[in-house]
Parts: C-alpha cells; sequence; structure tokens
C-alpha cells in the first residue's frame, strides 16, 4: 500500500491570476468613474465585468486562503481512488475508470477522467436532465463527462495526469 498523496492549489500560480482578476474589475470601476456619459450597453458591461472578474478573483482568494489555512488538499491519491475537494469531496474509484488524459479547455489544462463504459452509461443514466446536458457538454468539449482541473496546482498537469495513471495501472494488477 502507498501512501496518500496530497496535492494543493499553488499559491503563487493564481496569484497572478487573482491580480488580473482584480485589475480587470478595477477597470471596469475606473470606465464607471469616468466623468464622461455612457451607453447603457458600456454600463451593463462595466457592471458585468466587475461581477464576474471581481467575485472570480475574490472566489480563487478564498479557495487558495481556505486550504492554506486548513490544510485540506485539492486532490487526495489514494491506491483505491481519487478524492477532490471542491466543497464538498468528490470520489473516482479507479476500478471505474479506463484511462486519465490531459486536455484542454481554452487556456485551462484539464484531466479527463473516461470511465468504463457501462460506467459511463450509468452515470449519465443517473444524472438529472440538466445533470445529463451538462456531462454531454463537457464530453463534447472535452471528451470526458468529468474533468479535474490541473492549472494552478502544486503539480504540473502532465505530472499529475501521469501519476493518476500509474496508479491506476497498480489498481488493475491488485
Amino acid at each position: 500500500m502507498r501512501e496518500e498523496i496530497k496535492i494543493y492549489r499553488s499559491v503563487w500560480r493564481n496569484a497572478l491570476l487573482i491580480l488580473c482578476c482584480l485589475a480587470f474589475a478595477a477597470g471596469c470601476v475606473l470606465i464607471l468613474l469616468d466623468g464622461n456619459e455612457k451607453p447603457l450597453m458600456v454600463i451593463i458591461a462595466a457592471w458585468t465585468g466587475i461581477l464576474f472578474f471581481g467575485l472570480g478573483g475574490l472566489f480563487v482568494v478564498y479557495l487558495v486562503l481556505k486550504e492554506l489555512l486548513t490544510r485540506t488538499p485539492y486532490l487526495v491519491i489514494t491506491d483505491e481512488k481519487v478524492i477532490m475537494n471542491r466543497g464538498k469531496p468528490w470520489e473516482t474509484s479507479f476500478a471505474d475508470v479506463e484511462i486519465f488524459f490531459l486536455t484542454r479547455v481554452s487556456t485551462a489544462r484539464m484531466i479527463g477522467i473516461k470511465y468504463k463504459k457501462n460506467i459511463e452509461a450509468q452515470r449519465l443514466d443517473n444524472a438529472s436532465q440538466w445533470g445529463r446536458a451538462l456531462r454531454n457538454f463537457n464530453l463534447e468539449l472535452t471528451g470526458a463527462q468529468e474533468s479535474i482541473a490541473a492549472t494552478g496546482l502544486t503539480v504540473k498537469p502532465q505530472v499529475l495526469c501521469d501519476l493518476l495513471n500509474e496508479r491506476l495501472e497498480e489498481s488493475r494488477q491488485r
């Protein structure tokens, strides 16, 4: 039995994301504070930017600080499963997985989880109507119903993917 591997969000890798979000939000505030009269669409776009980038940046600050203060890892990899802490812990058993693969959504790197055919069908059937639509969208976008965000972690995405596939292979040999 190998030891658990704990992976955290990287403070420094997320600091740039946080700064960019807050800079965009500040830019939107400056647009609103500019003394000139603006069309309604500019005002709506500025408020949308403030909400999206401001709240997004604050949410990333919350996630990173929460992990730092509670020492709760983002991912825990055991011999039997992967546990992702995203509010409510989410588990994927290696017995259900065919392969992990690296994929990309825009600039974000993701680890796609390709389930065995029967498990994939079961997960799709057990999902709500909204859940099925989301799973089908993810399948079209990334090639997998579910994935693990691999950007901004203390481990590079390719290393994480290789590590998951190594543990998957070891679990098959038991």
